[in-house]
């Protein structure tokens, strides 16, 4: 199994923290969708997230690297892969979906992820199944009470998981080039751009000024908070271990998610959750105790 380093222990305490705040995530957007166009809530959020960004970058005095070049096509694909394509299908398929549905079917990103890392050089092992399997049903049994049927936005919210691979790929290779507030600035400004426009195409009646007067407490907390703080961790996160880890890892934000419900929404947990509880625990063990792949070894070692 082997020993992890100090770096490592760094960047799993980290990712949990995001998944800690991530819990909250998919409650917000089905919340907001019902209130906010779900495009035009998407890009507002987005571009409040590009601040967060940016405010980040002053901080750390990196503004400066976003000049540098051989970071601009991993910066594209980011955007594309992690902003524009799975955002637009996320806020629109959670329109027509419940909170935990749309938290359920974010789990396909596991899946998607086990069957894209070894093709990029992060080879499958025993421990990484097992962490892997263990996160993944232990929230479906967190999450499932019963009953789940799909509709046409259930299959939406999985089709929205696909492309974070690609764009997790091409994070790891930004990450040799430009500091993570540089990525976060401008995957959400660029993304957040995108989508702002797509949605004057989609719900051109859509007023912008008043939704953000009349739902701004909702829109900072989903781009500052959900989204600005949760990818600040999770860059972090993601620059001191391999791609499988880190999702395996931010893949317990169904059992936060669980939290918020049993304390805000007064949800008593169910005997499927408390199993769902235990086999992510156990889930999680096995992906800590996993050291990652040598970085060498893989395909995004270089920009």
């Amino acid at each position: 199994m082997g020993l992890i380093s100090g770096q490592e222990k760094k960047g799993v305490i980290l990712v949990l923290l995001s998944a800690v705040i991530w819990g909250a995530f998919p409650i917000a957007v089905s919340k907001g969708v019902e209130q906010i166009p779900p495009v035009t809530f998407a890009a507002i959020s987005t571009l409040i997230a590009s601040l967060a960004g940016f405010f980040y970058a002053v901080a750390r005095n990196k503004l400066k690297e976003v000049k540098r070049t051989e970071a601009y096509k991993p910066l594209l694909m980011i955007t594309v892969f992690t902003i524009i394509i799975p955002y637009i299908l996320f806020f629109w398929g959670a329109s027509m979906t419940s909170a935990t549905n749309a938290t359920i079917l974010l789990l396909s990103e596991i899946i998607f992820t086990a069957l894209v890392t070894p093709l990029m050089g992060e080879k499958t092992s025993i421990y990484k199944i097992l962490g892997a399997a263990g996160v993944f049903f232990g929230a479906l049994f967190i999450l499932y009470n019963g009953t789940l049927t799909l509709n046409t936005g259930d299959l939406i919210i999985i089709a929205s998981t696909m492309s974070y691979p690609i764009g997790n790929f091409y994070s790891k290779k930004a990450l040799h080039a430009v500091d993570p507030s540089i990525i976060i600035f401008v995957r959400f400004l660029l993304g957040g751009a995108c989508i702002l426009l797509i949605a004057r195409l989609v719900e051109p009646s859509v007023d912008i000024a008043q939704v953000l007067v009349d739902h701004w407490g909702l829109l900072l907390f989903n781009g500052v908070v959900l989204l600005g703080v949760t990818k600040v961790l999770w860059y972090e996160a993601f620059k001191r271990i391999d791609i499988s880890k880190a999702i395996s890892l931010a893949m317990t934000f169904p059992i936060f998610s669980l939290a918020i419900l049993m304390i805000w929404f007064d949800e008593i947990p169910t005997l499927y959750q408390c199993i769902g509880i235990v086999l992510m625990a156990v889930g999680v063990y096995f992906t800590i105790k996993r050291k990652s792949v040598d970085p060498a070894k893989t395909k995004y070692n270089t920009v």
